[in-house]
């Protein structure tokens, strides 16, 4: 009894000092294992980050190669950048390498006029992680590719996204826009909020005055009170 009463009266800091003596190796073990998750973690940061700038590289020779060919070799210089660029796309989803590569097929495929193909590419650069500012001009691409297909809902719908993506910096053009194709499917009252809305957040505007323009026009033909 007397030995048990003892030990409750040892200081604390003896308690702690024998428990941390104990368990040691334990605690060694630990400190060693968070030290070389630290170690590997910076190791994989570094590769990672000289992998980006490898592939980031890669592309800006290509596109470098690509913008100093003459107008009478430019066709066969973007048949041969576009596999190499495409290759980089697909190696790298998910990262800025894809994000960029998959925004330069993009531009490639639409000085070809193959809507389609352009409009996959702008979408997949869009939806890219981190894709940032950039997503409002991909899904913007997106629209007017499909309004090159005559594909007036998609359109609509690509417009709408661009709108409400963070950071979007030409909201004014794409209100106008998306008043301009519901006007042309015949919904007025849609098309004259649209337009309504550039009117009252967007006052000094270029794109107003078009909106403005296309308000009186609608009115005048009865089309809206």
């Amino acid at each position: 009894m007397a030995e048990k009463n003892t030990e409750e009266k040892k200081p604390l800091a003896d308690k702690v000092s024998g428990f941390l003596s104990k368990y040691r190796v334990l605690f060694i073990g630990v400190i060693v294992a968070l030290i070389i998750v630290a170690i590997v973690w910076g190791v994989i940061s570094s590769v990672t980050t000289s992998s980006h700038q490898k592939g980031l590289n890669q592309l800006d020779s290509i596109i470098y190669t690509l913008s100093k060919a003459d107008e009478a070799s430019v066709d066969t210089a973007r048949d041969v950048a576009l596999p190499q660029v495409l290759e980089l796309a697909e190696k790298n989803k998910g990262n800025i390498v894809g994000l960029r590569s998959s925004m330069a097929a993009a531009e490639i495929y639409f000085s070809q006029e193959k809507w389609g193909e352009a409009r996959d590419c702008w979408l997949a650069a869009a939806t890219t992680k981190n894709a940032g500012y950039t997503a409002a001009v991909c899904y913007y691409n997106a629209a007017v590719c499909s309004e090159e297909l005559a594909e007036v809902d998609l359109a609509i719908d690509y417009y709408k996204k661009a709108i409400s993506t963070p950071d979007c910096e030409f909201e004014s053009h794409l209100l106008f826009s998306l008043g301009r194709l519901l006007e042309g499917k015949g919904d007025y009252t849609a098309a004259a909020e649209n337009y309504s809305n550039l009117k009252d957040n967007y006052p000094s505007d270029s794109w107003t005055s078009l909106a403005e323009s296309r308000l009186i026009a609608l009115k005048a033909e009865g089309k809206i009170q």
